[in-house]
């Protein structure tokens, strides 16, 4: 037994969850390693007093309790995105106080503008990346997340569990799944039962037709359960995320935002669009000429590759690649899909191939670190693409979208997106339709940021890229 495991039952007779230990560590650790580092790096040209930052480094000591404030430490997470929102407005939120404190006493001269500068703008970095780290080694541990009962049998209820045992890092693990009876007293017994056997365990309700009322069922499972997680009926599926609970009097609601109805984020979305590009151009035009050199050295044949694909409004669109193939490509494809039945097979489901042999050595680079897009920020420039969206398709790929296609047409295709940064093409092609559903219909700002930082591990590991 190591020191932590220890340590836990005397962290949890205390009252403390080590999860949320853990998280407001790594929390301060963000709050206060970046500033540190940054003042030691201004310390070191001299005429720097640190006396004066005390006040500062205290003051963010408090950033945990902000944090409980804006919802980093509950038992049921917040979706990725409106964490990154949250962590954001911690951040800016304790330095903002600092500004606001430095016009009260009339002592910003004082100060280095480097250092409080510096420190915010790490910390809005380092918030997600050490929570994101702190998730990821500590997830599967025993003690990480809280035992988790699912009240039904259901193809719902054996999906969520599938889920969540797939994605410890959500904070809830599944211990047991059975279903209520119909009869309240029957349900009462066997709500009694599961509370005596698991007393921190968090109850979920999937919405199942009973002869119970729904609201008999929530009001019992209360009386033995401090956390109850409810599904509602019409959120069985994927298009209904940006839920805000309100209050109309005595009864309460649910208030659902469809975003891409809105044209001010939309607007928003695009002038990052425009922002990200251009700042990058520095960087990214020399790149793109060492991988021109690179694919004309390696291979002959044009640079670049463009293809029609389907863009908002279902309007035609002419996408720009890196070329990453030989030449005479489709004639290669059709012979080796031709001479090995495994190999259609999985060009059938996946509609790519791993070690095609179409493929040239630079090509194989490009794709394992998604490289072979970049020439796509042109097409972002042009408005024709975003930087984040639902994959380009191809015109003999609408069928396959079926209904799903009505939602693609809404909005511009992305470089990368949410299917991107969840497998890429380690899933089978009705998960890609679905995580481009499930982006269209909960699409934010705040999503596409997170899978903008998501994008850049998932592309220098190359993950289920080729």
């Amino acid at each position: 037994m190591n020191l932590a495991d220890g340590m836990l039952p005397f962290v949890r007779r205390a009252g403390f969850s080590p999860r949320v230990i853990v998280l407001c560590l790594a929390d301060l650790l963000a709050l206060l390693g970046p500033i540190s580092l940054i003042f030691v790096l201004r310390a070191a040209f001299g005429d720097v007093d640190p006396t004066l930052y005390l006040w500062i480094f205290s003051l963010l000591l408090l950033g945990p309790l902000l944090g409980a404030g804006f919802g980093l430490y509950q038992t049921v997470f917040l979706p990725r995105p409106q964490e990154i929102k949250a962590l954001f407005l911690l951040g800016t939120l304790l330095y903002g106080i600092i500004l606001v404190a430095f016009f009260l006493l009339q002592s910003g001269k004082i100060y280095s503008r480097f250092i409080i500068a510096g420190g915010w703008f790490g910390t809005i970095f380092a918030l997600p990346i050490l929570r994101a780290a702190a998730r990821r080694f500590f997830a599967k541990k025993s003690w990480w997340g809280r035992p988790l009962l699912i009240m039904d049998k259901s193809d719902t209820g054996r999906e969520l569990w599938r889920y969540l045992k797939r994605h410890p890092e959500n904070g809830l693990t599944p211990v047991n799944i059975f279903s209520l009876p119909d009869d309240i007293a029957a349900a009462r017994e066997t709500l009694a039962s599961a509370a005596a056997r698991y007393p921190r365990a968090v109850v979920l309700l999937p919405h199942v037709a009973t002869r119970t009322p729904a609201a008999e069922i929530v009001m019992e499972a209360g009386r033995w359960f401090s956390d109850i997680v409810v599904v509602p009926a019409f959120c069985g599926g994927q298009d209904m995320h940006w839920l805000t609970i309100c209050v109309l009097g005595p009864t309460p609601a649910l208030w659902i935002r469809q975003n891409l109805s809105d044209r001010r984020r939309l607007f928003i979305k695009r002038c990052i669009d425009i922002a990200i590009c251009l700042l990058g151009l520095p960087v990214l035009l020399p790149l793109g000429l060492v991988l021109a050199c690179a694919i004309r050295l390696d291979s002959p044949g044009p640079v670049f590759y463009r293809h029609k694909r389907i863009g908002r409004d279902g309007r035609e669109i002419r996408i720009y690649k890196f070329r990453t193939m030989g030449i005479n490509a489709d004639i290669s494809l059709k012979t080796c899909l031709e001479g090995d039945a495994a190999r259609r097979r999985e060009w059938e489901v996946f509609h790519k191939m791993k070690n095609d042999p179409r493929v040239t050595r630079v090509g194989a680079f490009l794709r394992k670190t998604s490289l072979d897009e970049l020439p796509q920020l042109v097409n972002v420039l042009a408005g024709s693409m975003s930087l984040v969206g639902p994959r380009p398709i191809v015109a003999a790929e609408i069928k396959k979208y079926g209904p799903v296609y009505g939602e693609y047409c809404r909005v511009r295709p992305g470089i990368t997106g949410l299917w991107q940064v969840s497998g890429r093409n380690d899933t089978s092609y009705g998960e890609r339709v679905a995580y481009d559903h499930y982006y269209i219909c909960n699409w934010s700002v705040w999503m596409d940021v997170w899978i903008l930082v998501r994008t850049v591990p998932v592309a220098l590991s190359g993950y289920g890229a080729y």
